[in-house]
């Protein structure tokens, strides 16, 4: 039986001091700590060690290491090395995110239910606030939703977690029931037994990551199978998606199809996943246009701009994507290569 003393938090942070404090005192507050808990600072400034001093003295199952490179992957690997063996669960937690009362038991509940399970996620209550449904129910949007979905891209699924293809999933914004058959789980809170980490290592990328979560579901689900991840509707969080460390448009579309030709060289290299590749960069492509011609402002006509560039240059670095390199266009201060 699974109990507190058998979980470990790890919170990877960059200059987001302030809601890094949010998450922690709704971790506090909770009837059921983790054995540990550790703060992944990788902040330019003294303001998250400063704040997590604080909290250091006060709880001792608390600890905080700063590193110098701005990964959160990177520092998620040390830590998942250092722990290893020496807990049950694993949860990962984006530090924009706040945990609601019972979050720990109902995820340990979940965990002792089923022994098949390897991995938790958790309902997103913002998203659920925030989410426009009437929109959503609309038969504009619903058309919308079923293109998308013939093009193998990204879009909302009712009570579906699945991975279409190299850049193509599927997630719901109203959960009201139990999701058992997931092929991945959404990355602002990630719960895995230890085991999952076994021979795997997230994708070591500088600065902002888009797929760690993608990548992580689906190497569970490929290698554990149907029901070894589930959404319980009362495993439940807030994620208040911070802006602070956000990247510009550039940066972001360069990170976004970089990690993609990424996944698809770990998950999908091969005739029918190439296939998928090319249909859906088609229509990545096809679609930016249509954009740019329906609403021809300066900002739609650089976003395609930049789509083409991030495309020439992951086929220009294909072979370095291919072994694991990345982020060839950004300097160690995370700005962008004039180059590029």
């Amino acid at each position: 039986m699974l109990k507190e003393k058998d979980v470990c938090i790890l919170i990877p942070t960059y200059n987001r001091s302030e809601d890094l404090e949010k998450l922690l005192k709704s971790i506090i507050l909770q009837k059921e700590h983790p054995a540990k808990l550790i703060i992944l600072d990788q902040s330019k400034n003294e303001k998250t060690k400063n704040m997590a001093q604080i909290y250091l003295k006060k709880n001792k199952f608390i600890e905080y290491k700063h590193y110098k490179i701005p990964s959160k992957n990177n520092a998620l690997n040390d830590a998942l090395i250092k722990i290893k063996n020496k807990f049950k669960i694993i949860i990962l937690i984006d530090d924009d995110a706040e945990l609601i009362q019972g979050f720990i038991k109902e995820v340990l509940k979940e965990f002792n239910s089923n022994p098949k399970i390897m991995g938790v996620g958790a309902v997103d209550i913002n998203d659920y606030n925030k989410f426009d449904f009437k929109k959503y129910n609309s038969l504009k949007f619903k058309l919308l939703n079923f293109i998308l979905g013939f093009f193998l891209l990204p879009h909302k699924d009712n009570h579906k977690f699945k991975i279409l293809g190299p850049y193509g999933n599927t997630s719901t914004p109203k959960i009201e029931k139990d999701i058992r058959d997931c092929q991945w789980i959404s990355g602002f809170i990630m719960c895995y037994r230890d085991k999952v980490f076994d021979n795997y290592k997230i994708p070591e990328r500088i600065g902002y990551d888009v797929s760690e979560d993608i990548d992580l579901g689906y190497h569970v689900y490929t290698k554990y199978g149907n029901g070894s991840l589930v959404i319980p509707k009362r495993v439940r969080a807030y994620h208040h998606y911070s802006d602070i460390e956000r990247y510009p448009d550039k940066k972001r579309i360069f990170v976004n199809h970089e990690d993609h030709f990424n996944f698809y060289y770990r998950y999908f290299y091969n005739l029918g996943g190439t296939l998928k590749l090319i249909w859906e960069l088609f229509w990545i492509n096809f679609l930016n246009i249509l954009r740019v011609i329906i609403k021809p402002k300066k900002e739609n006509f650089l976003k395609t701009k930049y789509l083409w560039q991030a495309l020439y240059y992951c086929m220009k670095y294909r072979k370095r994507i291919k072994n694991g390199e990345s982020r060839m266009f950004l300097n160690e201060d995370l700005s962008m290569k004039n180059k590029f």
